[in-house]
This record gives structure tokens, C-alpha cells and sequence, in this order.
């Protein structure tokens, strides 16, 4: 997948900016043998006022369901089940759903390595290129905040400390509204007024 060159778009205060905080919920942690099984995403400003909503469990794009086991690892975890999946849109469909909310918008996720990963895995498998320029990663701005990583900053851990509300944890677009508001929380703490600011501090921490 192709990172699309937007010029200046850097140098635009983050009170221009919209973003797109995904979720997706999975079968594994691998982007070669695992599938995504859900996606949340939400569209917000730098408040981190909600604007639009989307949420769909997703049936893999070649039909064949993803549990063939009781009570695999990651059902323990999201409790997403065969039934719900048939219920949802396929891979296809989902990603295309995807470029169009990704259009001139910011992706943001927590930890966007994995979230991404899945996305950016699933559109070259399907020839889908979303056109998603260095997306933002909420917990790698939380971590540049703690540089002895002295606490904890999974997304639930993040919400009980700032008094987020997640009462879902685990689905897809539960934590990408919560997402959405630690990345406003996070814009202040940081004092970052440009998109520009945001990624350098990303990069920094990553480094």
C-alpha cells in the first residue's frame, strides 16, 4: 500500500483537521494468518467531538468462518462469534467503506502497528489502497508523556485514568470513541497545534 503525499497538509492547526480513530478486533495478532472480524471507527475533531459513527462485523473475504475451535484466545477476548460474523459486511465491501471515511481525514488508532497493520495487510490483499497518509498513534503519544514508561498505557488503563467512559471493551467501536476522546485529551497534554506536531512526537517516541 501507497502512503499518499498530501504537500503541507503537516503544517494545518488541528483545528482544521479531522481525524478517523479505527478499531478492529481480530482472530490472532498475525496480518499473515489472522483476520479481522470487526471494525469501529468514528470521525472527530481535535475536541473530540464525535461527528459520524460506523461499526460492522466483517465475514472473511474467502467464507470461511473464522472459529473451527471452542473457545479460541481471541474469542476469550472480544466474544465475537461465528453467527455475528455472518451477520456482518465482507472484507471488501468494509475497506472500501474505509477509503471513503479516510478521504482527506487523519487515521488515528491505538496502537496503530496492529489496528493498521490488519487494515493496511487486509487492502493489499485485496487490491484496495486507501491512500492513508502516517497515521497517528494514541499510544505512542501517551508513552512519549511517561519516557521512564514507569505506568501502564493500554487503552482501558488510559480511560479509568483520564475518566473516559468504556463500557465495552473490546468492541471495535467502543474503543474507537474512547480513542477519539484520549486523543483530544492527549492533543492538550502535548500542546500540539499542528498535524506536523502530533506526528513529530510520534516519530520521536518511536525512535
Amino acid at each position: 500500500m501507497r502512503s499518499k503525499n498530501i504537500g503541507d497538509a503537516d503544517a494545518r492547526p488541528l483545528g482544521h483537521v479531522e481525524f478517523l480513530v479505527v478499531d478492529v478486533e481480530t482472530t490472532g495478532l498475525s496480518t499473515a494468518s489472522d483476520v479481522i472480524l470487526q471494525v469501529g471507527a468514528v470521525i472527530t475533531d481535535a475536541e473530540g467531538r464525535i461527528k459520524r459513527r460506523f461499526s460492522t462485523y466483517v465475514r472473511p473475504g474467502d467464507g470461511r468462518l473464522p472459529w473451527d475451535t471452542p473457545n479460541p484466545p481471541a474469542h476469550e477476548v472480544h466474544g465475537i462469534t461465528n453467527d455475528d460474523v455472518n451477520r456482518g459486511l465482507s472484507t471488501r465491501r468494509v475497506l472500501r467503506r474505509l477509503r471513503r471515511l479516510a478521504k482527506r481525514r487523519v487515521l488515528v488508532a491505538h496502537n496503530a502497528k496492529f489496528d493498521y497493520g490488519f487494515i493496511a495487510s487486509e487492502s493489499q490483499r485485496h487490491s484496495i489502497d486507501l491512500e492513508v497518509d502516517r497515521p497517528v498513534c494514541t499510544l505512542e503519544l501517551s508513552r512519549k508523556l511517561d519516557p521512564q514508561r514507569a505506568e501502564s498505557h493500554r487503552l482501558a488503563t488510559l480511560c479509568e485514568r483520564y475518566g473516559i467512559p468504556l463500557d465495552d471493551a473490546h468492541d471495535a467501536l467502543c474503543d474507537a470513541t474512547a480513542t477519539a476522546q484520549l486523543l483530544s485529551i492527549l492533543i492538550k497534554n502535548h500542546g500540539a497545534n499542528t498535524l506536523g506536531d502530533l506526528r513529530r512526537i510520534t516519530a520521536q517516541t518511536a525512535a
